[in-house]
C-alpha cells in the first residue's frame, strides 16, 4: 500500500487587515459623534441667539441695523399686546423699576381682553446720533380710542444690541382704599400710596372685600397709556352698610338720651352741679328728649368714610336735645329746663368692628 499523502498545513491568518478594518470603523464613528456634536452646538447656539435677541432682556438681534432692531422690538411687544399675552410683552421689554409693583398675570391678561389693543401702526424709528437710543412713534387703540406713545430702546452697554426700555406705564396705589380688601380684575390691589403699580393698556375692575363698602364708581377704569389719568373710586357705603351705620347711631343716641345723670355721653355737655343764677341741679332726675328734627337728622344722616381710614365712617352733627332736671334754690323746688338743652356731637363708626362702636366728635 502506499502512503498517505500529509495533510496541508492551514493558511495563518491576515490579522493585519482586521486590526486595519476596525481602526477604520472606530474613527469613521468617532467622526460621526464629532458631527452630531457639532450640530448639537450650532442649534443650540442659534436658540441662545434667539432667546438673546427676544427673550426676556429684550435685546434685538444684533446682525439687524439700530432702526430694523427698535421696529422689530416694538412691533413684537405691540403684537403680543393684540394677542393679550402679557407675560410676552413683559418679557420683550427691559425689567421696570425694582420699585414697582408687579401685579399678578392674570390681572393684566383679563384687561387686555376686556379692553383690546388693536389698529397698531408703528413709525420709523428716529435714532441719536450718538447711536445709545432712539425712539419710536407708535399709535393703536384701546377698546377703539386712539393713542399715541413714543417707544424707546437703547444700547447702553455698546454691545449692538438694542432693548426695549420699560414703557412708563405705572400708577401710584389708591391709600383711600387701604383696609377695605381692595381688589384689581380679582387679583389683589396694592393700597399703599407710595407703591407704583405696573400697567398695561386695558380695562380694570375695582372691587372691595368689606362687607358694607363699594367703590364710589363701578364702571372699569380704562387704561390706555402713561399720560392716563386714572382716577381710582373712594369708598361709599352700600345700602345695607348705610343702614347699619346709622342702626348703629341711633342705638347710641338711644343709650345717651336715657341716662338720668348730669352726664350723658354722646357729645353732650356734662351738665354742672350749679348754674350761674344759683339754681342746684338734682343728680339723676335728669329727663332728655330726641326733637323732631334731630331725628329726621339720624333718620337720613349721610356717611362718609375717612380718607386716611375709610372703615372709619363719620356722619353729620345732630344738634341740640330738649333737657330737664329737678332743681332747687334756696327753698325753692322745681323742674328746670336748660335753654337749648345741649347738643349730641357728630358721630363716627368703625365699620371694621362687629360691634360698631360709636365715637363722638
Amino acid at each position: 500500500m502506499s502512503p498517505q499523502p500529509p495533510s496541508p498545513t492551514p493558511p495563518k491568518k491576515n490579522r493585519t487587515g482586521l486590526i486595519i478594518g476596525i481602526v477604520a470603523g472606530a474613527a469613521l464613528l468617532f467622526i460621526a459623534v464629532l458631527v452630531v456634536i457639532g450640530l448639537i452646538i450650532f442649534f443650540a447656539m442659534r436658540g441662545g441667539a434667539a432667546s438673546t435677541d427676544g427673550g426676556e432682556n429684550g435685546g434685538g438681534d444684533t446682525a439687524a441695523g439700530p432702526e430694523e432692531q427698535a421696529t422689530t422690538l416694538v412691533t413684537d411687544y405691540m403684537d403680543a399686546l393684540v394677542a393679550g399675552d402679557s407675560a410676552a410683552a413683559f418679557d420683550l421689554s427691559a425689567k421696570s423699576s425694582s420699585d414697582i409693583e408687579m401685579l399678578p398675570a392674570e390681572a393684566y391678561d383679563a384687561a387686555l381682553a376686556a379692553a383690546p389693543v388693536a389698529d397698531v401702526s408703528v413709525g420709523a424709528p428716529v435714532m441719536d446720533p450718538a447711536g445709545i437710543d432712539g425712539t419710536v412713534p407708535t399709535t393703536f387703540t384701546v377698546d377703539g380710542e386712539e393713542v399715541s406713545y413714543d417707544f424707546t430702546v437703547s444700547d447702553y452697554d455698546s454691545d449692538e444690541s438694542f432693548e426695549l426700555d420699560a414703557p412708563r406705564w405705572s400708577v401710584y396705589g389708591p391709600d383711600a382704599l387701604a383696609g377695605l380688601g381692595a381688589t384689581i380684575n380679582d387679583s389683589e390691589l396694592p393700597t399703599d400710596s407710595g407703591t407704583r403699580i405696573a400697567m398695561l393698556p386695558g380695562s380694570y375692575e375695582i372691587a372691595l372685600g368689606v362687607d358694607g363698602f363699594a367703590p364710589s364708581e363701578t364702571d372699569p377704569l380704562v387704561y390706555s397709556d402713561f399720560e392716563s389719568d386714572l382716577e381710582w373710586p373712594e369708598a361709599t357705603l352700600t345700602d345695607d352698610g348705610l343702614a347699619s351705620f346709622r342702626a348703629a347711631v341711633q342705638k347710641a343716641v338711644d343709650t345717651c338720651i336715657d341716662q338720668d345723670t348730669l352726664e350723658a355721653g354722646c357729645g353732650i355737655g356734662e351738665l354742672p352741679a350749679e348754674t350761674s343764677d344759683g339754681y342746684t341741679l338734682t343728680d339723676g332726675t335728669v329727663k332728655r328728649s330726641l326733637p323732631e328734627d334731630a331725628q329726621r337728622t339720624i333718620d337720613k344722616m349721610s356717611a362718609t368714610p375717612s380718607y386716611d381710614e375709610p372703615t372709619y365712617v363719620e356722619g353729620e352733627y345732630i344738634g341740640t336735645i330738649d333737657t330737664t332736671m329737678d332743681c332747687t334754690k334756696g327753698d325753692q323746688k322745681g323742674t328746670c329746663e336748660m335753654f337749648m338743652g345741649g347738643g349730641l356731637g357728630t358721630p363716627s363708626v368703625d365699620m371694621a368692628d362687629p360691634d360698631l362702636p360709636v365715637t363722638w366728635s
